[in-house]
């Protein structure tokens, strides 16, 4: 059996999401809702420089109260394509812009309540000659950008250090692409 959607409506909106309550019969032939979140797309961004180093930046995330280590990041801006977007938050979030981009490729976040998906974005050839001046929105608390080598970041995954899954998720692509 398939679900089958009956009606939907949103029960919730603000300008980063909206959430959808459908109204469905499920798989086993009873009826139920069906809660989903919706938002734009997603697009993380791996800098990597001349020198092997992939850029990260340390940021306080309001939901779990604690800074964590992640790659550049942001939401899929309605008037851009996405890799607008990751070429506009790279440098917002760090001061960075590059001359090369290759999407790496693409995932859903968490499909069993969300729709949303995370694009992945190489950039390399990094012009870092604005570091650390980026002009960052009011709703981030981004405390510094740090470049790490990859064995450093590997020992930081081992050791359980970045915490944020769709970074794991990003890095794990490049690691399957580029590093054996």
């Amino acid at each position: 059996m398939k679900w089958k959607k009956l009606s939907s409506k949103i029960i919730y909106r603000n300008p980063w999401l909206q959430l959808r309550e459908d109204i469905v019969i499920r798989p086993d032939g009873k009826r139920g809702k069906y809660s989903v979140v919706e938002k734009p797309a997603a697009n993380f961004v791996i800098a990597l420089d001349q020198k092997g180093l992939i850029y990260f930046i340390k940021e306080y995330r309001y939901p779990i109260k604690k800074t964590i280590l992640q790659l550049p990041a942001g939401s899929t801006d309605k008037n851009k394509n996405s890799l607008a977007t990751a070429k506009n938050e790279l440098f917002e979030e760090t001061g960075l812009k590059a001359k090369r981009w290759k999407k790496l490729g693409k995932f859903y976040i968490a499909p069993g309540h969300e729709s949303v998906y995370a694009n992945v974005f190489l950039a390399t050839r990094i012009d870092a000659s604005q570091l650390n001046k980026p002009r960052r929105s009011a709703d981030e608390l981004i405390l510094r950008t740090i470049k790490l080598p990859i064995a450093k970041i590997k020992q930081l995954i081992g050791s359980g250090k970045i915490e944020c899954g769709i970074t794991l998720a990003a890095l794990n692509l490049y690691f399957q692409i580029y590093e054996y």
